[in-house]
């Protein structure tokens, strides 16, 4: 009896109270490694992926100023009979060059190779050295920072581009290697496997839909590969949290299918062209679940006048839950799926609209951004507003503007405007919209309402 149950495995089904426990108790078949002379091995994938990755160093020239506390002190002569001048006499700021180590991916035979934004954004060097040690300057094609993205172009044949495959079809538990140079160790390799898929909202880029890994991701891993057990490039490893500067298991690359896209459109382009719906959205929430009747996808709270949602029929109230077929869970997702199909591209939306699924055909606009000088209107002198989709946004402000002074700050988004003349709360989704409200105004004949980070008030304008 033994001997059977063995053989065939035993599941028992264990009441106490109202617990049940499903419980198997039947042995298991253990293997050797290395049996019939076979050894588990990432060497093959390695061999074939590592030629195509390589090693950045850039140069950055970095200018300090000083506090003039600092420059007097340096400068007092009984400083200087000690220790001779330091050149702190005149305003021009001091400089010094600054080294960093990162990693790219080569793209193409002719030299073409993707990083991060982060490893060479700002340098007047990039060398890129290659497999067999080989060193070449590099060119900046061209660069992304909402999606911490760049390209650049070395001067080589023959080289060999790694192969790309569609991030779409990851899934949680895959195997994947990553694939860099981690504190300038060159053609480092760590296995793990994928922890999380389409995490947004981390705070490092404009856009977002990170892979996380827990593959040891190291400061120089920056720009470097993460790749499937095909040797299919599937990421960028772009960043990691931490607390001690380290790998704590928890890294994030750019999927491979938002990479083609950029890259492409950089190096064809020369810069990111977006694709833009025209909404205003938010996640539906368990009270809005209610209120619909269903409990994903994201609502349309407001369609922008002459855009393309506006063109394709789109509703306030409308509810999208899915692009080209793809499901939608959240804002963030919905945002990341248009800009990256591109201006022009034609995609079906499907809709929930008064209880039912219909699909909408819509060819998307380009994001724009545009950034203006606020001359005319007293209360907002001193301010740069930028435009970003729907958005109005204070991209600078002088520290001792009026604005400054009432509390606003750069980076505020400005949601209401409720005026003297208007008597109302008027939301605002263009720089024209709020200029021609407070026109003419005075300081004090204006509320403003305003969203920084995850806070909304209100002040007097």
């Amino acid at each position: 009896m033994k001997k059977l149950l063995m053989a065939v495995g035993l599941s028992i089904a264990l009441f106490a109270g109202n617990i049940h426990l499903k419980i198997d108790n039947s042995n298991l078949h253990r293997v050797s490694p290395n049996q019939n002379g076979e050894v588990l091995s990432f060497a093959p994938i390695v061999k074939k992926v590592i030629p195509s990755v390589v090693n950045i160093s850039t140069v950055k020239i970095v200018e300090i100023k000083f506090p003039e506390a600092f420059k007097r002190f340096f400068n007092d002569p009984f400083f200087q009979r000690f220790f001779g001048p330091f050149g702190y006499n005149n305003n021009q700021p001091q400089k010094r060059k600054e080294y960093a180590l990162g990693s790219g991916v080569i793209l193409s035979k002719n030299g073409y190779i993707v990083t991060n934004y982060h490893v060479v954004s700002g340098a007047t060097k990039i060398i890129v050295k290659t497999i067999n040690g080989k060193e070449y300057k590099a060119k900046l094609i061209g660069s992304d920072p909402k999606t911490d993205l760049a390209v650049i172009k070395i001067n080589a044949k023959n080289l060999k581009p790694i192969t790309i495959a569609n991030s779409d079809k990851l899934q949680v538990g895959d195997l994947v290697l990553a694939i860099g140079n981690p504190f300038g160790l060159r053609e480092s390799v760590t296995a793990g496997i994928i922890s999380a898929l389409n995490r947004t909202s981390i705070g490092l880029n404009d856009y977002e839909d990170f892979i996380q890994t827990d593959a040891a991701i190291n400061p120089g891993n920056s720009g470097g590969a993460l790749v499937d057990m095909k040797g299919r490039l599937v990421g960028i490893n772009s960043a990691i949290l931490t607390k001690s500067g380290g790998n704590n298991g928890i890294g994030f690359a750019i999927p491979s299918n938002m990479v083609k896209f950029v890259v492409t459109s950089l190096i064809t382009k020369g810069k990111v062209v977006r694709g833009y719906l025209g909404v205003m959205i938010s996640n539906i929430d368990a009270s809005k679940a209610k209120l619909y009747g269903i409990d994903h996808g994201v609502l349309i709270n407001n369609v922008q006048p002459h855009s393309a949602a506006s063109k394709a029929g789109l509703k306030p109230g409308d509810i999208i839950v899915a692009v080209n077929g793809e499901k939608v869970n959240n804002a963030g997702e919905l945002r990341d799926k248009i800009a990256f199909k591109g201006a022009g591209a034609e995609v079906i939306l499907t809709v929930y609209r008064n209880g039912k699924f219909i699909k909408i055909k819509a060819k998307l606009g380009a994001l724009k951004t545009k950034e203006l000088k606020i001359q005319n209107i007293k209360t907002l002198k001193g301010v740069i507003l930028k435009q970003k989709d729907h958005k109005v946004i204070i991209a600078k402000i002088k520290p001792n503007s009026y604005a400054a002074m009432i509390g606003l700050k750069k980076g505020d988004i400005i949601l209401k405007v409720k005026t003297i003349k208007t008597g109302k709360w008027i939301e605002i989704y263009s720089i024209d919209e709020l200029t021609k409200l407070l026109k003419g105004l005075e300081r004090g004949d204006a509320l403003i309402e305003v969203q920084r980070k995850n806070e909304i008030f209100i002040t007097q304008l």
